[in-house]
This record gives C-alpha cells, sequence and structure tokens, in this order.
C-alpha cells in the first residue's frame, strides 16, 4: 500500500458524533435504542423521564472515538438524581480538544450476547463489511470475518457463518433464543450498500450490537468520514474467445526470436535458446547475436531484420534494457504479437527504472503487443513442449496453470510438478507486472482448454476489485488456488474505529478469498498440493 496515499487520507478523515453516526446508519435500517440528546443535567433528567428508565448517558462529541476507555459512560442509571449526578461528572470530564460535547441519553439495552457490525474502505479492495464478537473485548479476541461490499443476504449468513464463535449467535444462549440471523444479514448487507453509495465513508463501527433476546439492537456507532480514494477503472470485458486469441502469441507462437544470445552458459540469453532446444520447442527458433555466431550447434542471425516475416509471434528478451524498445519496434514489422521480457533493471531497480518501464509499456501498447515482465524468469506451455525460461525445471505436461508474481515460486511449484509427475499445463513468471498482471492470466487460464485447475502466486494487489471480480468469475467455472506472501497481522490504518483496527491486510485478503471461492494455502507444498487434487 502506498503509504503516502495512507497519510494523506489519515489526514483529511475525521469522525463523527455518536448521534450524527447514529443518524448516518440509521438510514439504512439499523435497530437503535430510544434516545435523546441534551446540552446540560437538567436537559438530561427531562430526556431520562422521556426515554424511561433504566437509562445510558454518554459523553457526545465528534472528537470522541472511544468514550468507555475514559470513562464517558454511565450505565443503568435508575432516577433523576443517578442521571443529574452522572451528566454533571460527564460534563466535567470533557477536555478543550474534545470539541463541542453534549449528553446523548438512551435506553438501557439488555443482553447476554454483544457483537460487531461494520464497515472499512480497504485501499486495494474498496469497501469491505466486517462482523465479529462485540464489546470492550473485540480486539483482543479478534473474532472477525470480513466480505467485500456489496453483499447478498446469502453472502452475509455465509460471513456470520465463519466467526470461530458462530454458535453464539446460531444456537440459544443462557437461555435466550438464537438471534435472528435475517436481522443481522440484513444488517450486513445496509452497511455494504452504505460504503458503497457513499465513497466519503472510510469506516462505520456498530459496537457492540446487543441480543435483546432474539433482536438486535445497536447501542453505539462510530463513522469516520473522508476524502473519497480513487476507484482505479475496469477493463473491458473480453470473451472467451478474444481472450484465447490475446494470449495465443504467447502460450501458442508459431515461432520465437530470442534476443541477446549468448554462448556464456551462465547468461540468460544461453539457458532460455537450451531449454528452448532441450525440450523440444515445436515452433522455429531465430536467435539473435551480434556477431552472428553459432551457438548450441545453432547459427545465429546477426539482426531482426533478418528473420523472415510473419513466421515468429513471440520475442524473449534477454537484452539490455535500453535497447529493448528498439527490439520490439523491430519484432514488430516482422509480425511479432507478444513479448517477454526477462531485462532487469526497470521499476524494481527504482530510480531511472520507473521512468524505463513506462515507456516499454508504452511502447509495447502502441505496437498492439502483450507485454509480460519485465525482470520476469518465463513461460512454458507444454502443448506447445515450449520451456522459454531462464531456470529449471520443465514440468510434465498436464493441467494445472501457474502464473506468480515472483520467479522463485513459478520454479518451485514446477519442481513438485517433476517430483510428483502431476504435470503443468502453462506457467508464467509475472514479473514486474508492467502490463499484463496476474488477473490477465486467470483470465486465460479459465478460458483454457488445456487448463482444469489456476496456481497462483501473489504478492501485491494493485487493483482489489478487479482482482476479486476476476477471481470470482474463475472460480465458477475451474479451481483457483493462492498462496499470497507479504501477509501481515498487524493494522495498517489509523485505530479511530474497531473496524480499522481489526482490518489487516490478511484478514481483508482471507475475507475476499472465501467469499470469492479461492482455495488459500498457506505455503508451497500445501498449494501445490491442493492443486494436483484437483487436477487428478
Amino acid at each position: 500500500m502506498d503509504s503516502n496515499r495512507q497519510t494523506e487520507n489519515e489526514r483529511a478523515s475525521h469522525t463523527l458524533s455518536e448521534r450524527d453516526s447514529m443518524e448516518w446508519v440509521e438510514r439504512y435500517g439499523s435497530p437503535w435504542p430510544r434516545r435523546r440528546l441534551a446540552p446540560d443535567a437538567e436537559e438530561a433528567v427531562a430526556a431520562a423521564e422521556a426515554v424511561g428508565f433504566p437509562v445510558v448517558v454518554k459523553l457526545c462529541g465528534d472528537a470522541l472515538a472511544h468514550k468507555s476507555e475514559r470513562k464517558l459512560v454511565r450505565l443503568g442509571l435508575e432516577g433523576p438524581d443517578a442521571v443529574r449526578a452522572a451528566a454533571t461528572e460527564l460534563l466535567a470530564g470533557a477536555r478543550p480538544e474534545d470539541g463541542d460535547v453534549g449528553l446523548l441519553v438512551s435506553e438501557q439495552v439488555q443482553g447476554s450476547r454483544e457483537l460487531l457490525a461494520g464497515l472499512v474502505r480497504d485501499p486495494q479492495f474498496g469497501p469491505c463489511v466486517l462482523v465479529g464478537l462485540g464489546g470492550i473485548l473485540t480486539e483482543v479476541l479478534a473474532d472477525v470475518a470480513f466480505a467485500q461490499a456489496p453483499l447478498s443476504l446469502g453472502e452475509a449468513r455465509a460471513l456470520i457463518a465463519r466467526l470461530r464463535a458462530a454458535r453464539l449467535v446460531t444456537e440459544p444462549f443462557r437461555g435466550e433464543p438464537a438471534i435472528d440471523l435475517d436481522a443481522l444479514a440484513e444488517i450486513l448487507v445496509a452497511l455494504g450498500r452504505l460504503g458503497v453509495e457513499n465513497p466519503e465513508v472510510q469506516s462505520v463501527d456498530l459496537n457492540p450490537l446487543i441480543a435483546r433476546g432474539a433482536e438486535l439492537v445497536a447501542v453505539d456507532a462510530l463513522v469516520e468520514l473522508g476524502d473519497p480514494r480513487p476507484v482505479a477503472p475496469r477493463p473491458a470485458e473480453l470473451a472467451d474467445e478474444e481472450i484465447l486469441e490475446r494470449f495465443r502469441p504467447l502460450f501458442h507462437p508459431r515461432g520465437i526470436v530470442v534476443a541477446g544470445v549468448s554462448g556464456h552458459p551462465g547468461k540468460f540469453g544461453f539457458v532460455t535458446l537450451h531449454n528452448l532446444i532441450r525440450f523440444g520447442y515445436r515452433g522455429e527458433l531465430f536467435p539473435i547475436k551480434p556477431d552472428g555466431a553459432e551457438i548450441l550447434g545453432r547459427p545465429t542471425l546477426r539482426d531482426v531484420s533478418q528473420v523472415p516475416d510473419g513466421v515468429a509471434d513471440l520475442v524473449f528478451l534477454c537484452t539490455p534494457n535500453h535497447v529493448n524498445e528498439e527490439i520490439l519496434r523491430a519484432c514488430a514489422q516482422k509480425g511479432v504479437r507478444a513479448a517477454f521480457v526477462a531485462s532487469g533493471g526497470y521499476s524494481e531497480a527504482a530510480g531511472d527504472g520507473v521512468e524505463r518501464q513506462r515507456q516499454l509499456v508504452e511502447t509495447a501498447e502502441e505496437l498492439g503487443m502483450v507485454l509480460v515482465g519485465p525482470n520476469g524468469q518465463g513461460v512454458i506451455s507444454t502443448a506447445e513442449s515450449m520451456c522459454a525460461q531462464i531456470v529449471a525445471p520443465y514440468p510434465p505436461a498436464g493441467h494445472i496453470a501457474i502464473a506468480s508474481q515472483s520467479g522463485g515460486f513459478v520454479q518451485a511449484f514446477q519442481n513438485y510438478a517433476v517430483k510428483t509427475g502431476v504435470g503443468v499445463s502453462r506457467a508464467v513468471s509475472a514479473g514486474n507486472c508492467a502490463s499484463t498482471n496476474v488477473e490477465d492470466y486467470l483470465e486465460y487460464f479459465a478460458a483454457d482448454p488445456h487448463t482444469a485447475v489456476s496456481l497462483i502466486y501473489v504478492e501485491g494487489i494493485e487493483n482489489g476489485r478487479r482482482f476479486f471480480d476476476t477471481v470470482r468469475a474463475a472460480t465458477a467455472t475451474k479451481p483457483l488456488v493462492v498462496l499470497k506472501g507479504g501477509s501481515t497481522s498487524g493494522g495498517q490504518r489509523a485505530a479511530a474505529s474497531h473496524t480499522g483496527a481489526l482490518a489487516t491486510d490478511d484478514k481483508v485478503f482471507d475475507g475476499m478469498c472465501r467469499q470469492a471461492g479461492l482455495s488459500r494455502a498457506e505455503t508451497i507444498e500445501e498449494a501445490f498440493e491442493i492443486a494436483a487434487s484437483f487436477a487428478t
């Protein structure tokens, strides 16, 4: 996540008073106790008499996010004298930084079970709904589950069922009936709708939701507002036939230009050409070496201009990055429509590499080329006996398709394929994902007749909404296994709300996986075992 963007958003955000927060979520149908706002102790007494004893009295203000921690809540007040004394004491406890404050007087709601429902706007996945155990131990117990908004009623019920303590909701407890699941699900659906319809809402807390018998009543609310975050545009949807044709030059090339061939066995250009020859690539090979020297018993071409027109679809670049754009243009004139760039020195190197990568992407887009990488390790298509990669091994043919943001993980999965004999249909190391990313490959795998199950490794997700939509569509037809690196357990958002503190990257990602139907693995071995089980 961009830490500068996060800081700007946090600086721009502010919390509403409890009363104003209640009004926000009440518009979406959340159930509330009877309540009134009072400016002073005498008005608080009048409000309590109107609401009916016993009552709860709280100090209320925009800057008061966590009233319990400052002991600014008085419970179970039974008469006017108790309300007057509590109100006087609470007003005396106000601080200058609290701003304008008042007294919120509401009926006392009794119940043995407390839940939390909320919303958080995740930087990658947008508005996400939360449900969990509520009360003062919310963050200690952290029994919570997330799902991306908007939610259907069925998704909301499934979200509730994922809680470790789901039986507290679904079964009778201490003489009280099971909580009305439909009512709770409707609250979660409404919170999702609130987040989708109001981009300025950064988080919502309903904590606690007290179960009064089967009925749920929200007795506290906190809404955090901020500047709306920009939403990345979604690319145009393509039909399966269009997706297959787009990636045909990458996975089914008639011929491959290998630029940067070397006679040194330790160089990328040597290893790539060796692997293509060794494993019997079925198309034609056009190795490029400026001096035209023979490599691995094969003649080389001095320049791309010597490649015949219309016989090669893919170029594999092992060349210095400063010549790659020129090579792409020369290849495009020969009919090449896909490029795998193994060269480094792009965005992973920071500095000038960022601009160099931008220019590479612009060149590929101008030429209408599919660009993979840069800084990738290679691509495999067993249907063509094609092992165009700078590492070993070449896996047996099979039905697992692999895409990874780390070349090392592609290699590890292929090692398991060799060891177990459970084969691979495609494998691609996405490198810097400058132009095509994991979502693009997933769309291809879902349409690919040679693939039965997709296996992916991701470290960072640039466009969470697109990732979610892509994987949910993919899992509708084929199993999908994901291994994620860079997981964090600590909260990365401002802890102005419980939802903000609980919404760690890993918990939100895990919720997205469950909602979208992914099989999430914890280790490389487990990921391959799950994929192999589906494939066989």
